[in-house]
């Protein structure tokens, strides 16, 4: 027994060993380090994309705004083949009679503007609350949309009603205002019914709603129709309190759907008017005045000038307050977002030679 005891000795709890308080003290410290470590490295990963997600979403709202505003405000004036003809349309609407859709109150000033408007300036675009950016621009504009309501032949009389291949995109109902041209003659007029059947579409322009129901000559296949369209671009809060830029269709009744909120993050917009003086137009603008400025005719603007600032739709992004300039002053803002100006010149192609 003594010799297995000598081959096997038996371990006493004398012989055990471990941390001591000092080894588990370093350990905790050193804990804590390494994961201080990993919580800032994900901390500022964590920043670094919300930086970056804000930065892409900024430079993606800015470009299409500008892309959207650029396409709609390129078609002022369009009127199908008698666009750069110089002809004045013809307009037999009566605005006296009643309508359930807005008439515009003019068919010939198809831009117009307002500068540093207020919060109130419209109450089909800034609603019941008045929530529309002070101190921003608005701008109108007004064109024929085409959507291949090219007539099917020659109408047998100036009063007769006008028929269209029902293969279209025009969505033609009671009381649109409406556009008929060819290159040498224009007729605005409203709709006062329009078939839904198939093969042709037939549109009447009665007296009911218009002055008579004569049109200015007599339109053949080489006609179109357009659906005149006229919108408004401006400022306005959304049910968040975030500013994005919204539009209001002038031709349709106000509801929960007009005006339409387009893109968020747009804070403010400033328009300039480019006017050609010359003697003998060239179509290049002579000056960029704001709109209501003394002497500017709008009938010879020829390109606008758009600048838009967009911000970030998250805030606590940068370490402090981002200074900016824009429309001629250098702003230090309240919040920690990031912000960028993208500014545009457009020509109003159908209004150059």
């Amino acid at each position: 027994m003594k010799h297995l005891n000598r081959l096997y000795p038996m371990t006493t709890k004398n012989s055990q060993s471990g941390f001591t308080l000092i080894e588990l003290v370093i350990a905790m410290v050193l804990g804590v380090f390494l994961i201080g470590g990993i919580i800032q490295i994900f901390i500022n990963s964590k920043q670094t994309y919300r930086m970056q997600e804000n930065l892409s979403r900024l430079q993606e709202n800015g470009r299409f705004v500008m892309d959207f505003v650029a396409r709609n405000n390129r078609m002022i004036d369009f009127r199908g083949c008698a666009s750069r003809s110089g002809i004045v349309p013809n307009v037999i609407i009566d605005p006296k009679n009643p309508n359930p859709n807005p008439v515009p109150a003019s068919f010939s000033a198809n831009i117009s503007g307002g500068n540093n408007v207020t919060s109130n300036w419209s109450t089909s675009a800034c609603g019941a609350s008045n929530d529309c950016v002070a101190g921003a621009d608005q701008i109108t504009y007004q064109f024929g949309g085409s959507c291949g309501g090219y007539l099917t032949g020659n109408m047998a009389t100036n009063n007769a009603n006008i028929q269209i291949a029902a293969a279209n995109s025009c969505n033609i109902n009671m009381y649109d205002v409406l556009l008929i041209s060819d290159c040498s003659s224009s007729d605005i007029f409203i709709a006062t019914s329009a078939s839904s059947g198939s093969g042709v579409q037939t549109i009447a322009h009665a007296n009911n709603q218009n002055t008579g129901n004569n049109l200015s000559k007599l339109y053949g296949p080489d006609a179109e129709v357009l659906v005149f369209r006229t919108f408004s671009l401006f400022i306005r809060e959304n049910a968040a309190g975030e500013p994005a830029l919204w539009r209001l269709d002038n031709s349709r009744p106000t509801s929960d759907t007009n005006p339409v909120e387009l893109v968020e993050g747009i804070e403010n917009m400033q328009i300039l008017y480019g006017a050609d003086t010359d003697a003998t137009p060239d179509g290049t603008a002579n000056y960029y005045v704001p709109a209501g400025t003394a002497g500017l005719d709008m009938s010879k603007v020829v390109s606008i000038r758009v600048s838009l600032l967009v911000r970030s739709m998250d805030d606590n992004l940068a370490a402090q307050p981002l200074a900016y300039t824009y429309n001629g002053a250098t702003v230090t803002p309240a919040d920690r977002r990031i912000r960028r100006v993208f500014t545009s010149t457009i020509a109003l192609r159908n209004r150059l030679p």
